[in-house]
């Protein structure tokens, strides 16, 4: 049976409300979140907390699950579970399923309950219509030098990559996670495969969400 994991994430922004508490009022609100994502954890395979890189964002959530409903579960407790303290500014769901250009490895599951990296980059990605008209054997060939661009590149050894998919689900046909330690490291590897032929057919890539990873959203300082 084919490994599918639904994935969903989720920026949020805290309200002008929160930014008038004082001290007390904060942890409590922040507090509420913590809650809202501690009881659907049973459900997720995986939940990461990140804090927001962005202008119009705080949080990112980057959560994941073998259906759909958990996630909704999870979005609803952050927009109404929270007091009114958090505003969702950007929903991603997209499906976690093997590369067609890739043999398989490790599960699915596996890859996302790894030791978490420092940061994270959720890239979303459209293509032309073209590409899909060009023949897969042709299609390998052009994202296996993509590949190979990325694996070689000398500062991509702690980068880890997971190509989703939201045909049908999303504004985008793709939804490409990276976790990294270094995010110099992510926008040299990133520059250098805008020279890659696959660059051709891409049409869309924005919003992208840049995140720090914290253990829990307790811990924002």
């Amino acid at each position: 049976m084919q490994e599918i994991i639904y994935q969903m994430v989720l920026a949020a922004r805290f309200s002008e409300q929160f930014h008038k508490m004082d001290e007390s009022g904060r942890k409590e609100a922040i507090q509420s979140v913590e809650t809202a994502i501690s009881s659907l954890r049973g459900s997720l395979v995986h939940t990461k907390r990140y804090m927001s890189l962005r202008y119009d964002s705080d949080l990112i959530i980057w959560a994941s699950s073998g259906d759909p409903d958990p996630l909704l579960d999870l979005k609803t407790e952050i927009s109404l579970g929270t007091g009114g303290y958090l505003h969702v500014t950007n929903v991603f769901l997209s499906l976690y399923e093997h590369s067609p250009y890739l043999a398989k490895g490790i599960s699915l599951k596996e890859t996302l309950t790894l030791e978490p990296l420092r940061y994270v980059i959720a890239y979303p990605m459209s293509k032309s219509p073209e590409w899909y008209q060009i023949a897969y054997e042709e299609r390998k060939r052009i994202m296996a030098e993509h590949i190979g661009m990325a694996v070689s590149h000398p500062e991509n050894k702690d980068i880890r990559s997971f190509t989703t998919y939201s045909y049908g689900l999303g504004d985008h046909e793709f939804l490409v996670l990276y976790e990294t330690n270094s995010l110099e490291a992510w926008s040299h590897v990133a520059g250098k495969l805008r020279e890659a032929e696959a660059r051709k057919w891409i049409v869309s890539e924005t919003p992208l969400i840049v995140g720090r990873y914290l253990p829990t959203f307790l811990d924002i300082r």
